[in-house]
């Protein structure tokens, strides 16, 4: 009793209020390709960390050690020497190492008629996690503005649940399409995860400035290390077990701006041209027989897969665009992990052709171009299986 100890993501543990260090085990995730991720989940959007509460379960924590053990000291002491000196010495103890929490939490702290009662809302706080507090800077998709259905998920795989992301879990997640309306004003009544403004906005344009969302994350190696300051893309869902509130965790594709550079090329088109936002996420491979322990979620894992193949997009017919039938023509080169990309697609018939690097001098890699047919706001997982004869380099295993 009344000692300290630190797990391995930097949490500090109390061993007095019966709580251990956790084992250092990676969260046991299915991550969703970025289509696939914003079809599922009913939240997107880019957002300033404005505040975390409590500090005390983030990764990033400094809290000081003294202030760590006068909490655990006054709970031994609450609990082997029972008074209302004691227990007012705990709550003084636990304020001041949680001045974060909320005026809510603070209230059932001071109304606590025993140290138990102090423990048990230390591991409830322990039990929900973090609340995080962002400053919305871009919003891409929010359920409660928009229910209609018409995004789709990538056409070789689906969009699946938390119970295929995520052992143990089986939310259901929503999918959505953004209408492109803007964050609701200061005026409206908030939707789940919609925290009102701190003050009326002044001027019409600085209505999004001040809107905001409070979004959950678990506590441990399943939750978010988020960063006070710092600014994320967020895909974030309903919770179940708490129907007014949102969360995102870990095994989501939420992560640092700087870190999401491949999810905004897609979020580019999905917000701002969404009748040309379909995606062409593709592969090359020379083996004919990848379907047999083919996995939608990880096509990655497909052997062998080619690196530096040129791959040509040609459209054939084009639906809801401009574009007269053969007008659009692209290019790029499978990367170092035999993948490929093509976004800002408007619904149509397209095909797909492949040649070795030394395009347009070199062969053609394909026995024939392959068809294509992309439905709106949707994207299309294409695996390529090239001719036998195609000597182009194979990523090392």
């Amino acid at each position: 009793m009344g000692v300290l100890g630190k797990s391995s993501y930097g949490a500090i543990i109390f061993l007095g209020f019966g709580i251990v260090a956790r084992p250092a085990c990676a969260c046991q995730c299915e991550r969703f390709s970025t289509c696939n991720e914003v079809a599922s989940t009913s939240l997107v959007f880019i957002g300033t960390v404005e505040s975390i509460e409590p500090m005390f379960l983030n990764r990033w924590n400094d809290t000081s050690q003294s202030s760590l053990r006068s909490l655990n000291d006054a709970f031994v002491r609450a609990q082997q020497h029972p008074s209302a000196d004691a227990l007012a010495a705990l709550k003084d103890a636990y304020l001041k190492t949680f001045p974060d929490i909320s005026e809510d939490r603070k209230s059932k702290i001071q109304n606590a008629r025993t140290a138990s009662s102090v423990a048990a809302l230390f591991y409830s706080n322990m039990g929900r996690g973090m609340r995080i507090r962002f400053r919305v800077q871009t919003l891409f998709k929010h359920q409660a503005d928009d229910d209609d259905d018409s995004a789709k998920p990538a056409t070789a795989s689906k969009a699946g649940t938390d119970k295929d992301r995520k052992a143990g879990t089986d939310k259901d997640k929503k999918s959505g399409d953004d209408d492109d309306r803007k964050p609701v004003s200061a005026k409206k009544q908030a939707p789940p995860g919609r925290a009102a403004p701190t003050k009326e906005p002044e001027k019409p344009e600085e209505k999004d400035a001040e809107d905001f969302f409070e979004v959950w994350t678990p506590f441990g190696d399943c939750g978010v290390s988020f960063q006070t300051g710092e600014t994320y893309l967020v895909f974030a869902s309903d919770d179940e077990e708490t129907s007014d509130s949102i969360s995102t965790d870990s095994c989501t594709r939420t992560r640092r701006l700087s870190e999401a550079g491949d999810d905004l090329a897609y979020l580019y088109f999905y917000k701002q041209h969404p009748e040309e936002s379909t995606r062409i996420d593709g592969y090359a491979t020379t083996n004919p027989r990848y379907r047999l322990d083919f996995n939608p979620l990880h096509p990655e894992r497909i052997q062998p897969l080619i690196r530096n193949v040129i791959i040509e997009l040609k459209s054939s017919e084009l639906k809801s665009s401009g574009l007269r039938s053969n007008d659009l023509r692209r290019f790029t080169e499978t990367d170092q992990n035999g993948h490929f990309v093509f976004d800002g697609l408007p619904e149509g018939d397209y095909t797909l052709t492949a040649y070795d690097s030394d395009y347009p001098k070199g062969k053609e890699l394909l026995p024939d171009p392959q068809p294509v047919h992309l439905q709106p706001k949707s994207c299309s997982l294409q695996i390529l299986v090239l001719s036998k004869d195609a000597a182009p380099k194979e990523v090392p295993k």
